[in-house]
């Protein structure tokens, strides 16, 4: 039963936390979401005037007139429009959680939609899978990095995990993607310098998932570089805290090796701090991937982000960030959730 409520009142906190936000992002963006509302009225007023007259073309001007109003005027009712303040943003905060983001201005999604839902339905897989599959790449070398440097603690390679933390959190992941370009794609000429797939491509199954896979190698290898370090010396000081543990005195007393004391006890012992750790790294890194998108020219939601941004296409920018933030708490809740499974003292009600 502690169990259970200790789950339901972390999520009834996030759930909270998350309308807050939004709520906080919807202020902030009022204006301009009045001004896109009225703007995708237009448009499907206008695409409703057209059919209109397509399909009834014995209608008169007044009557095709009166239509097209009446038509905008409940697309705005839908809305909140004309109504009190307190029912306008419950509209439009439902309609926001229900994803009905609109139309893109500018931007179309591969299959010609201009959905914002769509477009970012195209895009955000990409960004998933390079963050992803960066994240656990951070997390299998970080680990057997950091579990090294707490079995020889005080040693030299224990005392070069830190300095390679703040070494590679401190190089902006921009300048390391220019410097993988220029060294693997202009001077050896081994790897492509962007996209995710070269023009033309490549036919048959094995060479399309080659050309994919080289066009992730440096995208993913940026991410890795500026990431690991600091991931490994998390782990270091996680499992050198709980070697000054009473039951680890306890083992060692009676004669276990190091290895199996690490591997068995101690790193059961910090498995739901890693766990956590992991599931922010992968929530916390979509923030980054603007940046990193970009650089590389890699389809995902940052690079949506940056040309919606240079384009001004307010829809898929309130789009993105909203998508960006549910992401953002989905994974502080998961991580939560995935404390609470490993960790004994919460499933005991403890």
């Amino acid at each position: 039963m502690g169990y259970a409520r200790f789950l339901i009142g972390k999520t009834i906190s996030y759930v909270l936390a998350l309308f807050a936000s939004v709520s906080l992002l919807y202020l902030g963006i009022y204006p301009s979401l009045q001004k896109v509302i009225e703007s995708q009225a237009d448009e499907a007023a206008s695409e409703f005037q057209r059919n209109l007259v397509k399909g009834h073309s014995d209608l008169t001007l007044a009557q095709i007139t009166a239509a097209v109003a009446t038509y905008k005027a409940n697309y705005l009712s839908a809305f909140g429009f004309n109504q009190p303040l307190p029912v306008k943003f419950s509209l439009q905060m439902l309609n926001l959680f229900e994803f009905h983001l609109g139309s893109s201005f500018f931007l179309e999604a591969p299959n010609g939609s201009k959905q914002v839902t769509e477009l970012i339905a195209a895009y955000l897989p990409n960004t998933v899978i390079l963050f992803t599959s960066g994240t656990i790449l951070v997390v299998a070398v970080g680990t057997i990095l950091g579990l090294l440097a707490a079995r020889s603690a005080g040693g030299k390679f224990d005392r070069s995990i830190p300095v390679i933390a703040v070494i590679h959190s401190s190089l902006p992941v921009f300048w390391i993607g220019f410097v993988l370009i220029a060294y693997f794609a202009y001077t050896l000429n081994v790897l492509p310098s962007g996209g995710i797939t070269s023009v033309p491509p490549p036919t048959g199954f094995l060479a399309q998932a080659g050309d994919f896979l080289a066009h992730l190698t440096l995208p993913l290898l940026s991410f890795f570089i500026v990431s690991v370090g600091g991931f490994a010396y998390v782990v270091r000081s996680l499992v050198v805290s709980t070697m000054g543990e009473d039951f680890v005195t306890t083992a060692r007393a009676r004669g276990m090796t190091e290895r199996r004391l690490i591997f068995k006890h101690v790193l059961r012992t910090v498995s739901p701090s890693i766990a956590t750790q992991t599931i922010l790294a992968v929530a916390g890194s979509f923030g980054g991937a603007i940046t990193l998108e970009v650089v590389f020219r890699w389809p995902g939601l940052g690079f949506l982000t940056f040309a919606a941004i240079n384009q001004s296409d307010l829809p898929v920018i309130i789009g993105s960030t909203f998508i960006l933030t549910i992401i953002l708490f989905a994974g502080l809740w998961l991580g939560e959730v995935a404390y609470s499974f490993l960790d004994p003292r919460i499933q005991t009600g403890e």
